[in-house]
């Protein structure tokens, strides 16, 4: 049966002249059409990333390492006047205040003078840009940023009038501190309600020993003893230093959709 139906194909394609070895489009036989299936096995996609994506990964590590200079802004506050204290025999830690160790004439300016300006400055101002470019639209974050780069931004002022007076220094002195004050103003409203606790709690920390400091100021213009300003101002830069790493933490670790608060 099989050789006979395979005979009578065979006829059916010599009596219409197709070739025997083609496949026609219909069986000459049954009339049928013959339709060809292609199967194709589909590919793996292979992963790629898009322009935006990259460029997205790329703004990101920006903003990651502006933010490790806040940190390191601090390590180089404290521990470049800690070297420069060890080349001034008398200095006390506890009765001289932070600023004396750079004025004209003492044992240790030529270690911190211009060195640690050009240094610790330039890094606070690239933390301040680093925590704006965090706030992803969060304006409280933002005034933070900018609070953060105005108290980096202030060193001309103080290698110009720094030495002038008295009253100039404490007015300089008065602006840095506002700008921190700023900057855990707003800042408190970024990460819930610790974070705010903290950050008031800071603030109002530097505030108090701050203006035990600046008790000091009658003392300072008549060239008397001080016994405790320099202890006061140092707890006053330690919370703040902290507040501003631990920011500088939370900010890091902040997800590409930040949770702050709106």
């Amino acid at each position: 049966m099989a050789l006979t139906a395979a005979a009578t194909v065979g006829d059916a394609r010599r009596r219409t002249g197709a070739a025997p070895w083609t496949t026609p489009d219909r069986d000459d036989v049954t009339g049928r059409r013959i339709e060809e299936v292609t199967m194709s096995t589909p590919s793996s996609p292979t992963p790629t990333s898009s322009p935006a994506s990259r460029s997205t990964a790329t703004a990101d590590r920006v903003r990651r390492v502006l933010l490790a200079c806040g940190p390191l802004s601090a390590l180089v506050y404290v521990g470049w006047r800690e070297l420069a204290a060890l080349r001034w025999e008398d200095y006390s830690r506890i009765s001289n205040a932070i600023s004396e160790l750079s004025l004209t004439g003492a044992p240790s300016r030529s270690v911190l003078e211009p060195w640690v300006t050009l240094v610790y400055n330039p890094l606070l101002i690239a933390f301040g840009i680093g925590v704006w470019r965090s706030a992803r639209g969060h304006r409280a974050l933002r005034v933070t940023g900018g609070c953060l780069i105005l108290s980096g931004s202030t060193f001309p002022l103080w290698i110009l009038f720094g030495e002038a007076s008295l009253a100039a220094h404490i007015v300089l002195s008065v602006v840095g501190i506002l700008s921190w004050l700023g900057a855990m103003g707003f800042g408190a409203a970024t990460f819930g309600r610790r974070f705010s606790i903290y950050s008031l709690a800071t603030a109002a920390t530097v505030v108090a020993f701050f203006a035990l400091a600046f008790g000091y100021t009658a003392e300072v213009a008549a060239g008397d003893p001080t016994p405790f300003m320099g202890l006061y101002e140092r707890i006053a830069f330690a919370a703040y230093f902290l507040w501003q790493s631990v920011l500088a933490v939370a900010l890091w670790r902040s997800p590409a959709s930040p949770p702050y608060q709106t």
